[in-house]
This record gives structure tokens, sequence and C-alpha cells, in this order.
């Protein structure tokens, strides 16, 4: 009895150290996943990042860039963004003198 008792334990102990390790394992992926989920956000903002500055930068040369002159819908892009940029310097000149006026 003694020793099937023995055994059921040793059984029981490779079984425990079989799931510890499978365990363990899987935890290093899902930290590995982690890490390369959590890096791979930080590249899509840098990426959205340098696209706004050069979306920027085109607005503020566009009346220099012949490319633009000769695309439809980098015109009409461009129209839609000076209306929005005048419609928003508008709002900040209101905000500007609601601020003076308290």
């Amino acid at each position: 009895m003694i020793e099937k008792l023995r055994r059921n334990f040793e059984n029981g102990i490779e079984k425990f150290k079989w799931f510890s390790g499978l365990l363990n394992e899987r935890l290093k992926v899902e930290i590995a996943y982690f890490r390369f989920a959590g890096r791979a956000e930080k590249l899509r903002q840098e990426k959205d990042e340098f696209a706004r500055e050069i979306g920027e930068r085109v607005f503020e040369e566009r009346h220099q860039l012949s490319i633009l002159a000769r695309d439809e819908n980098l015109k009409g892009l461009l129209k839609e963004m000076e209306l929005v940029s005048e419609e928003l310097n508008g709002l900040v000149e209101l905000a500007s003198k609601v601020g003076k006026e308290k």
C-alpha cells in the first residue's frame, strides 16, 4: 500500500512538473507576443506621425509642387483641407475673443 502511494505521489509530481514546464513555455510565448505587439503599436504610431508630417509639408508647399496640379483627387482633398483650416482659424479667433471678454 505504501508502495502504491509512493508511486502515485511520484506520478503526480511528474505530471505537475510537466504541467509547470508547459505553463512556463506558454507564458514565455505570451510575454514575447505582448512585447512584439507593443513594439508594433509604437512603430505604427511613428509611421502615422511621419505621414502626418509629410501631409502637413505637402499642404504647406501645395502651390509649388507640380505633381499636385495633375492629381484631381489630391487637389480636391487639399481644397477640403483649406476649408477646414479656414474654419479652424475662425474658431481659434472666436475662442481668443471669448477668452479676452472674461
